[in-house]
């Protein structure tokens, strides 16, 4: 019975100091442990710039967007300037300068921060940057911007030379305009100076062709079955004011026969026709007085003959 309980005294004594044990490694581990030590968070990513361009062109009198976005922004700023300048134009989404043409595109959780420029001049040419404002470190990113003066803008223009079809014939006249730094916008037609489109003059189709990499635009005028009222002179006028212009003329029969004789060489116009009429006419003079001239004489002959029997 003794031995019995000196064993479960044993056995108890046993686990006990195993628990201690375990107890006080724990202890011993959490204690090297600062009780900050649970806080500790990962390093926050630096901010970094996502694609766009870096080199932008636009027309005087647009509007100019610069791209910049940014990823990993957290709490700091976006900051426009240009690259010269060491005031900034904008910060975040607000605009410190002076100028109303000025703004952010900003869209609340998005990570654009696009600069702005209504109505887009010449002196707002040059390089521009995009700065993400910090303590630690400066990231930025730098925009070139290109302003193209539309009407110091050098454009080749051609039209089909001048035409001479029958009535019920087709009619069709190209346009083509070619920039030097971008494609034209649009071509108007007129006729006697008054604007051809589709939709005023049914019997007339204009049909665009459009070339991005060669910087051309083409309009064809084309009319199915000519009549008289189509005659006149053409203009195809650029968006940007150049223009060419081109005469069409619509020949009945009479002016078919007169054209062909034109080019066959025995056309005579008006002036030749009185010449040849005003020939005739002496030639029929002088036959008269011939005739008028021998009457009388014969009268005379008679006379003289009568008084001297």
């Amino acid at each position: 019975m003794y031995m019995t309980s000196a064993k479960s005294m044993a056995s108890k004594v046993t686990w006990w100091h195993i628990g201690a044990i375990l107890l006080m490694n724990a202890a011993v581990v959490v204690a090297e442990f600062p009780a900050s030590g649970y806080n500790i968070q990962p390093e926050t990513p630096a901010p970094d710039f996502l694609s766009s361009p870096l080199n932008v062109t636009f027309r005087r009198g647009e509007l100019a967007i610069l791209r910049c976005s940014v990823y990993n922004l957290g709490t700091k700023t976006v900051v426009w300037r240009r690259h010269e300048h060491s005031f900034p134009l904008t910060s975040g989404s607000l605009t410190v300068v002076a100028d109303d043409r000025i703004q952010i595109g900003h869209v609340d959780f998005k990570n654009q921060w696009d600069l702005m420029i209504k109505n887009v001049q010449p002196e707002d040419e040059g390089v521009y940057e995009c700065q993400v404002a910090s303590t630690n470190r400066n990231i930025r990113r730098l925009v070139s911007l290109t302003v193209i003066d539309s009407k110091a803008e050098a454009m080749e223009i051609t039209i089909s030379r001048e035409q001479y079809v029958e009535r019920g014939e087709p009619v069709t006249l190209h346009c083509n305009v070619t920039g030097q730094h971008y494609t034209p916008d649009e071509i108007d037609w007129f006729r006697n100076g008054e604007k051809v489109t589709s939709e005023k003059h049914r019997r007339v189709k204009l049909l665009k062709q459009l070339s991005i990499a060669h910087k051309t635009f083409t309009s064809i005028l084309s009319i199915d079955k000519a009549t008289m009222e189509d005659s006149g002179v053409y203009v195809c006028r650029s968006s940007n004011m150049h223009i060419a212009n081109t005469k069409v003329h619509v020949l009945s029969g009479k002016d078919t026969a007169e054209t062909s004789n034109k080019k066959r060489g025995t056309y005579h116009d008006g002036y030749a026709d009185e010449h040849v009429s005003s020939d005739q006419m002496k030639s029929s003079a002088s036959t008269i007085r011939q005739a008028t001239f021998a009457i009388i004489c014969q009268c005379t002959l008679l006379m003289f003959t009568y008084c001297y029997k």
